[in-house]
């Protein structure tokens, strides 16, 4: 795994949103000044067209776009065309202890205090993740149900709305990034079933070495483009994802079993317990004996 790859895999690990509004607001005219905001909005525009400006750039927007308002950005709506239908929330990307004394911002920057421009949360979503301001996908309704469901919820704030709300968030952004993605790599939404039956393959087989040729042969794929969509889709080649399926399944029988390190390397597919144990180090930074000691609270 690159270096990009394991540091993009680490932030979204990092992932526990907070919702700050949920609101499902409808007009029959839109306007609102200069402002920039310390958090992110998500609004969807289900009904109407609305006129926007974001820093230098302006947008038209009409039923089924996606705004995504980046924190310490300038932006104003313009003008609304119809009724419009805004559901929309402010959230948090990060868990913030501060996160209750973050209001919604309605000044430009120029406006800020000292004190509310060091509210300003980074912009991960933007800077780490290119998501663009305006966000257009299939499959956006989806994103729209999940927002009502937040909204409704939100509206009632149950002692578990923490946990629905940090979900529901997840659930959005994982569509808009798979969107975004199917958009940029065409070739990879062409190519996505014969990439999962291949994973699949792999998954199944994980205790012998499956050859590169055999994959390529079940995604009808040559060698060498099969090799290039499957590290772009998974962030490993086919045979290091075989070798993380192998360590995995190597942790659940040393946590599980009693089966001895000899037996568990002869069941993942290595010839002896010096190759699994010199493949296990290198994947998890500990030899088996350590993390079964560690596993095992001894």
């Amino acid at each position: 795994m690159d270096r990009m790859t394991e540091q993009r895999r680490s932030l979204l690990r990092q992932f526990s949103p907070n919702v700050r509004l949920a609101w499902n607001h409808r007009v029959s005219e839109m306007t609102l000044k200069s402002r920039i905001i310390f958090d992110y909005e998500l609004l969807y525009l289900e009904k109407g067209e609305l006129s926007v400006r974001i820093e230098q750039e302006f947008h038209k927007l009409h039923p089924g776009d996606i705004i995504l308002f980046k924190p310490g950005k300038e932006h104003e709506f313009l003008g609304s065309n119809g009724e419009c239908w805004m559901p929309h929330i402010h959230f948090d990307v990060l868990n913030y202890e501060d996160f209750e004394a973050v209001p919604i911002n309605f000044k430009t920057r120029r406006e800020c205090t000292e004190e509310e421009a060091s509210l300003i949360r980074p912009d991960i979503l933007g800077a780490a993740l290119n998501f663009p301001d305006v966000i257009r996908i299939g499959g956006h309704a989806e994103i729209l149900h999940h927002l009502h469901r937040l909204i409704h919820a939100y509206d009632r704030m149950d002692q578990e709305f923490t946990i629905l709300q940090k979900s529901l968030v997840l659930l959005i952004l994982h569509q808009l990034a798979k969107g975004l993605e199917a958009q940029h790599s065409t070739h990879l939404t062409l190519h996505e079933k014969a990439l999962e039956r291949t994973v699949t393959y792999i998954v199944e087989h994980y205790n012998r070495t499956v050859h590169l040729s055999e994959l390529s042969k079940i995604a009808c794929l040559s060698v060498f483009h099969f090799s290039r969509l499957f590290k772009e889709k998974y962030g490993l080649s086919p045979h290091q994802f075989q070798i993380r399926r192998r360590i995995e399944k190597a942790k659940e029988l040393m946590m599980f079993s009693r089966l001895s390190l000899t037996s568990i390397a002869e069941e993942v597919g290595y010839g002896s317990v010096y190759a699994f144990s010199k493949a296990f180090k290198q994947a998890e930074g500990v030899s088996p004996r350590e993390f079964i000691r560690v596993s095992s609270g001894q």
